[in-house]
Parts: structure tokens; sequence; C-alpha cells
């Protein structure tokens, strides 16, 4: 862990440098001016808010950084605005080396924190970058079925997203009354068309609930049966051979050029013509 510290007084500085070097092992260097430290790189910078100098053009170029201020005093210019441009917390001198520690350790789980969740956004992201649906005007209770389950699970992740809501899955043959305690999650339902008392269900409408239905349910009013545009493997079913090269083909043939695209298909350029003759696929130039 590599600490910039941006500070003029040198025996402030020294006394940082000396602490978390022992306390954190951490690889701490000391600037004099923001100047000097913009071109750094480091995990972490602890600033000084009252030098001379643009502090704006550092936490600007540093904000993916950890930024802790060191203030003199708490105004709009030495903390406040810091904080708008992208610092993260700050401290007001005279601090304890202790509370500095804290918030470097808090800052530093905190980011780890986020990192592990945008991997997370983007690697859903992926898993459902193949399936496309639109998302109709909806209010809640939501019952919802489809032929792909893919399907239903990215509308889930869509109104997650929409709502600013976590999720929490409900199976509705092992539920409790407890379980539904927070309003501003999203409760996914399971194994609704198995509750043979669908009334004792009715308190959970006052709540941010889906229920997913098998796909041949039809018991249900104002279901959402959600239109897919995905590729016909991606169903519960097994294409022939002759039906992958034609999607192939139809799919992917504006993408890669013949030679590549027959490659891939393990096929001659003839043969792939032929396909296209065959399928009535035409390329447009």
């Amino acid at each position: 862990m590599k600490i910039i510290i941006v500070e003029n007084e040198l025996y402030l500085a020294q006394s940082i440098q000396n602490n978390l070097s022992e306390k954190l092992n951490a690889k701490c260097e000391i600037y004099g001016s923001y100047d000097e430290a913009l071109n750094t790189d480091a995990d972490i910078y602890l600033i000084n808010t009252n030098l001379h100098g643009n502090i704006k053009k550092l936490i600007t170029e540093k904000k993916e950084k950890i930024i802790i201020l060191l203030a003199p005093y708490v105004t709009y210019t030495t903390v406040m605005q810091p904080i708008e441009l992208g610092a993260d917390d700050y401290l007001q001198k005279p601090f304890s080396i202790e509370e500095l520690i804290r918030k470097i350790k808090h800052l530093k789980e905190f980011y780890s924190l986020k990192e592990e969740i945008n991997l997370y956004k983007e690697f859903i992201n992926f898993i459902f970058e193949d399936i496309e649906i639109e998302i109709p005007k909806y209010t809640f209770p939501i019952f919802i079925k489809s032929s792909l389950n893919k399907a239903v699970e990215k509308f889930i992740f869509e109104i997650s997203k929409k709502e600013n809501a976590s999720i929490k899955i409900i199976d509705l043959l092992k539920f409790n009354e407890k379980d539904f305690k927070n309003k501003n999650l999203i409760y996914v339902c399971l194994n609704f068309d198995k509750v043979e008392n669908k009334d004792e269900l009715k308190f959970l409408y006052k709540y941010k609930t889906i229920f997913i239905l098998p796909k041949n349910y039809e018991k249900i009013e104002k279901c959402i049966e959600l239109d897919i545009k995905a590729p016909n493997f991606l169903e519960e079913e097994i294409l022939s051979i002759e039906e992958y090269i034609k999607f192939i083909i139809t799919s992917y043939q504006y993408k890669f050029p013949d030679t590549e695209l027959s490659r891939k298909l393990g096929i001659s350029r003839k043969s792939l013509w032929e396909k296209r003759k065959k399928y009535g696929i035409f390329k447009q130039k």
C-alpha cells in the first residue's frame, strides 16, 4: 500500500509517515505542494487543505483513489467543495493517528466492496447480454412467466435496477411472515402455483413482490408474458444441425467475413454460399 502525504508541516508529515509505515506497513512519500503530488501514483492521498496552489486539480485527477483531507478548520472551501469534487472524507486538525488509521481501513474496505460489486454487475450484464426484453408498464404485485427462465431472471434484474432495490428470494412453501419486514426490498416469490390457499398470500400484495409462474400457468389475470428476443437455442429444446447453421449464418454474416464464418462453421465458402441459397438467406452488400 502506497500513501502520498501532501503536507507542509514537516513534523506532522513525518509523524504520519512513521506511524503508517509501522502500523500499516505502508510505503509513504511526503510532498509539500499540490503540484508536486500531481505526478505521483498511490493508493491513498492525505491532503492538507490549507496549502497554496490548485487543490481542485489534484483531487479531480486523483478522485479514483482514496482521498482523506487534513483540514485545519471546516468550511465549504476546505472540506465540502473538495468532497464534492471527489475526496472521500476529512479529519480536522489536530487528530489522532488512531482515527486516521481507522478511516484508512474503513475506506479501503469500502473501495474493495465497491470494486467487487462492480465486477458482479459486469458479470450479470454479460450473462444477460444475449437476452432482449421490453419492460412493460407494471404495478406490484407482478405475476410473470416466460418460456425462457433466463428472460424472467433478466426481467427481475432490470426491475431491481429501475426500483433501485435489492432482491430477496422467498419460497412460498417455507416462508414466515417475519421474512417480510422491509418494504424497500423486492421479494421474488417461488412456488406460487403450489400454494393451495392463495388468500393466505394477499398480505404480500402491499410489498414489492414478483411471483414467478410456470409457463403453462393460466389462472392469473394481468400476468406478464415476456416477449423474448433471444436465439432459439437458448430455449428448452435442441436445434438440429441445419437449424443451428441457419441461425449462425443469419446472426453473424455481417459480423464476420465469409472466409472466417465458413471456417467457424467447419464448411467451405462454396458450402456457405449453397447454405444461403438453400435457406433463402440473402446478404446485402
